[in-house]
């Protein structure tokens, strides 16, 4: 047995999405392309991890080892932008891969 509040949302998500219906034949514009704007359910899933390259590699294990981002410069002679750059592309450390 539903109690008022259970009823009244019912009833009003049946008046919503007739309503919602209305105004998309009167407005097309309103239609929405976004998957994820379709009432907050996601259609896409979530994108793939990227398979590591060797610098990346190497950067993961020395993040492991709880080494900072410039001293995995110095060891990889890489710069300290491109191992940040490489950290947020490949979402470094990673434990499982």
């Amino acid at each position: 047995m539903l109690n008022k509040v259970e009823k009244y949302e019912e009833l009003y998500r049946q008046f919503w999405e007739s309503q919602t219906k209305k105004d998309k034949l009167m407005n097309p514009r309103l239609e929405t392309k976004n998957p994820y704007a379709k009432n907050g359910a996601k259609t896409k899933t979530a994108p793939k991890m990227l398979k590591l390259t060797e610098d990346a590699e190497m950067l993961n294990k020395l993040l492991k080892k709880e080494l900072s981002l410039s001293d995995a410069a110095d060891i990889m002679n890489l710069s300290l932008n491109s191992l940040r750059q490489i950290k947020s592309v490949y979402k470094l450390p990673r434990t499982v891969e």
